[in-house]
């Protein structure tokens, strides 16, 4: 009982004192750690057209474009030493370099040795002519890029990348942490995050996103094709134009409106999708585990398949009336809405569950309240509607 009550004041002791530090605003992981910041400005002339690399291994990047002939350099030098004369010490030691490296023009630092529980970190701040390509990387640290006319690189280990009005192709890339971009032309346009949600916004060109934990939004974006993966997170599309576009999430729900292109994939390994205004040749629509909603599709070929959830499609008034279209669920109901004027074969089938046609279906073959097969019209359309369990409606 006495190493009990030992253990439980011993306890309630750090418990206190850990408080009593917290409320002194001490940081415990800094004990005896000095602080020094220097700042140092640089420039040098720099032709339009030409190519930056800025690297830091601890800080953040900021390049912008401006109405000017030099790259102008502000570096911001954060020291933490022991003692305050260590950490001036370190700060001093530290020297920028703008210089050529290959065809570029290289921003960087020289960093002195570091003991144990030392740390230096250097943050950039660039202005640079409107024209110019550029090339950034950050160990730890957030980038941010804008108002430049040429192609666009960003990577960190750990932080956000923000990238606005540039007209050139840009590649943003970041372990830990989030990406937006807005206002970007170019050729193709692409974003990876290990751990964070990309948003996108007025996209000019072939777009390829990608994150592992997070989600994809997308507004306003033409001019190729789309490919958008999710490992974890949500989807959401709005106002796209494309080529072919390709949405694949494993565990989160698809969103998307006034989509307009040559083909349509959206696939959920876990999750609903719901499509609103779609155009497209073709349109394959599918989800291990969730509802599928589909609104004012016009698409010569469908498929809508759902592992388990309802599956409801309603056509648009300009769907030719000879699609071909199939529409499955495992378990749920389906609700199809034909095109105007639909002329082809017809299947219903159900294992448990009702049928009901508000279409005029001329039976072929043997009838019976499960399975419905005919045709209406005179045309070469096809649909295909089947579920294991639940009812089938066609209208």
């Amino acid at each position: 009982m006495k190493r009990k009550y030992d253990t439980g004041l011993a306890l309630s002791f750090c418990l206190c004192s850990l408080l009593i530090l917290g409320s002194c605003d001490i940081d415990i992981g800094e004990w005896s750690q000095a602080k020094h910041e220097r700042t140092v400005t640089q420039q040098t002339p720099l032709a339009p057209g030409s190519s930056v690399l800025v690297e830091t291994k601890a800080g953040s990047i900021t390049v912008a474009g401006a109405d000017v002939t030099d790259c102008n350099v502000t570096a911001t030098i954060s020291t933490r030493a022991p003692t305050e004369e260590e950490a001036r010490q370190m700060a001093e030691e530290v020297k920028i370099e703008l210089e050529p490296v290959g065809q570029k023009l290289a921003v960087r630092a020289q960093y002195p040795s570091l003991k144990r529980n030392r740390s230096v970190s250097i943050s950039f701040n660039v202005t640079v002519p409107n024209q110019t390509n550029v090339e950034c990387t950050s160990s730890y640290g957030s980038i941010e890029l804008t108002n430049l006319e040429g192609n666009a690189k960003a990577k960190t280990s750990s932080g956000s990348v923000d990238a606005q009005d540039i007209q050139g192709a840009a590649q943003l890339d970041t372990s830990y942490g989030s990406i937006s971009c807005k206002n970007i032309s170019g050729q193709k346009i692409a974003a990876k995050s290990s751990s964070g949600s990309i948003t996108a916004e007025k996209i000019r060109g072939s777009t390829e996103f990608h994150t592992s934990y997070g989600g994809v939004t997308c507004t306003d974006v033409s001019g190729g094709d789309v490919k958008l993966k999710a490992s974890s997170g949500k989807i959401a599309l709005s106002l796209v134009s494309f080529g072919d576009c390709t949405a694949h999430t494993s565990y989160g729900s698809i969103t998307a409106d006034e989509l307009k292109g040559k083909s349509i994939d959206l696939h959920s390994a876990s999750g609903s999708i719901r499509v609103t205004k779609a155009s497209a040749e073709t349109v394959d629509v599918s989800t291990s585990y969730g509802r599928i909603t589909c609104q004012q599709i016009s698409t010569a070929e469908l498929t809508a398949k759902s592992g388990s959830g309802d599956v409801q499609i309603t056509c648009s008034d300009s769907a030719p009336a000879e699609i071909t279209a199939e529409a499955v669920s495992s378990y749920g109901s389906i609700d199809f809405a034909a095109p105007a004027d639909f002329a082809g074969q017809v299947e219903l089938k159900t294992s448990y569950g009702s049928i009901k046609s508000d279409l005029p279906i001329t039976m072929t073959g043997e009838i019976t309240k499960k399975h419905v097969q005919g045709k209406i019209g005179e045309g070469k359309g096809k649909l295909h509607l089947q579920t294991s369990s639940g009812s089938i409606k066609l209208r």
